[in-house]
């Protein structure tokens, strides 16, 4: 500071002495005059102000930054010690940019007591804070950033063995194995594969926002088939068949591999009712279940239902079904109080309601979704069967097991076959349309058992029966002899 002063003061009075050479004797300064000048300028008010204490201590890897804000003559120096979660992100000190955390900032402890501190991270949403204080001389205030993710979707990695399986996202979205689903929603999600030949697989993910969820399936071969048939009274009870949905009584289960399944029955403002069936190869295990009523119930339910149907329920942010025809989903064991709910399907708003529980009754939610602004190229397909978990093919395409609700189908023609070993195949023709929801409900019958044509048996046994064809012959000729 002290020689670019100088350097001023000489050059002012150069060009000082150029101006005033035409009316007088040159006034140059002389060596010895120019370092008066200079001694002089140290009396003046401009001066640099170090800071009057600096942190003896530095932690590893923080950076400093000591910026001169105006400030009066004698003003000391404090610091922002600025940390963040996580670390490594961009900080912007009243609009200049400083570095990445963590760093110190300096200040003037007498400038103006106003700061805004901004901290941003790609991915995560940025952070600011406005500060109306200066540290004391020598003092440090302490920032700490905690990011907030900006990234509120995930991944979900599907495999399985075999692999070509279908897999569906929430009853909706499908790809074939191995794949992803990307930009999923943060929550609990459900995750269905199936191929034809083998049991169907079921299990729910948890996604977290910018991470990546793994789902790896070892399908078992169903090799031999048998059946459940479920009546209760009353009727119109959810089934689950090893904790997987398959319809309501009165129902068949088909293609249910040999062994034991685990069956409960759930309605509400009655007690579930569980069973164990141990399921024959090639045969129908009955049974009939008498519901108890709940007295004092501790929960209550959701009753969900849409038009269109085929949507997919969210509790709370936590998948649980789509809605179906003339069937409205029912989600047990809601906790009382105030609970969110969403349904979502392609082509249309999603729809979105507060509902209050209370212990022993249940809610119900009724939406009429809305049709999306972009007008949809496509339609679904909604398919449910009796016996319930038939395979299910689009122009001989497997698309699950039912029930199903099949999204993003072409507008035109289809044929919708159902598949069930011991069962006959159904076959149905649907026209879909651009935004809309087809109906299939198919009804397959068992494969007669046909009886195989028998022959009449001749009560002597053949050699005899030559043997006296041969005597009968011999006779004859020796008659003819005679």
């Amino acid at each position: 500071m002290k020689s670019l002063f100088a350097l001023i003061l000489i050059i002012g009075v150069v060009l000082l002495s150029g101006s005033v050479s035409a009316v007088g004797p040159s006034m140059t300064p002389n060596e010895e005059e120019l370092d008066e000048m200079i001694t002089a300028s140290e009396g003046m008010a401009y001066r640099e102000v170090y800071p009057a204490t600096v942190p003896t201590t530095r932690s590893e890897g923080m950076a400093y930054r000591e910026e001169a804000y105006p400030t009066s003559i004698g003003g000391g120096t404090g610091y922002f010690s600025i940390s963040s979660s996580p670390s490594g992100s961009d900080v912007t000190f009243d609009g200049v940019f400083q570095g990445e955390t963590p760093l110190v900032v300096s200040v003037y402890t007498t400038g103006t007591p106003r700061h805004t501190i901004s901290v941003s991270r790609y991915g995560y949403k940025t952070w600011v804070q406005s500060y109306n204080q200066n540290p004391p001389p020598g003092g440090t205030i302490s920032v700490n950033a905690v990011l907030q993710s900006d990234i509120q979707t995930g991944t979900i990695s599907v495999t399985s063995s075999p692999s070509g399986a279908i897999a569906r996202l929430d009853g909706g979205e499908t790809l074939k194995t191995p794949g992803s689903f990307y930009s999923v929603s943060q929550g609990s999600h459900t995750v269905d594969i199936s191929t034809s030949g083998y049991q169907p697989y079921t299990t729910s993910v948890r996604v977290s926002a910018g991470g990546t969820s793994s789902v790896s399936a070892s399908l078992t071969p169903t090799q031999t088939y048998g059946s459940i048939r479920v009546t209760s009274s009353p009727s119109g009870a959810e089934v689950y068949v090893d904790e997987v949905y398959r319809g309501y009584t009165p129902l068949t289960v088909g293609s249910l591999s040999v062994g034991m399944h685990n069956v409960r029955l759930h309605l509400s403002g009655y007690q579930d009712y569980t069973v164990k069936a141990n399921v024959p190869s090639g045969g129908q295990v009955v049974f009939s279940a008498s519901l108890t009523k709940v007295y004092q119930p501790i929960t209550g339910d959701v009753i969900v239902s849409s038009v269109p149907d085929g949507a997919a329920i969210y509790l709370d942010g936590t998948y649980r079904g789509i809605t179906l025809k003339g069937n409205p989903f029912d989600i047990s064991g809601v906790a009382p109080g105030s609970h969110v709910v969403m349904l979502q399907k392609p082509g249309y708003q999603d729809y979105s309601s507060t509902v209050s529980v209370t212990a022993g009754l249940a809610a119900t939610v009724s939406a009429s979704l809305t049709a999306s602004p972009i007008p949809a190229q496509s339609g679904s397909i909604t398919v449910q069967s009796d016996p319930s978990s038939a395979d299910v093919y689009i122009d001989n395409q497997y698309k699950g097991i039912t029930p199903v609700n099949v999204d993003n189908v072409a507008v035109g023609s289809h044929v919708v076959t159902l598949k069930m070993n011991g069962y006959t195949d159904g076959t149905y023709t649907v026209q879909v349309g651009a935004g809309q929801s087809v109906q299939v409900f198919g009804t397959l019958s068992p494969v007669s058992q046909t009886t195989q044509p028998t022959t009449a048996k001749s009560p002597f046994p053949v050699p005899f029966a030559l043997c006296a064809l041969s005597a009968v012959a011999l006779l004859f000729m020796w008659r003819r002899k005679e």
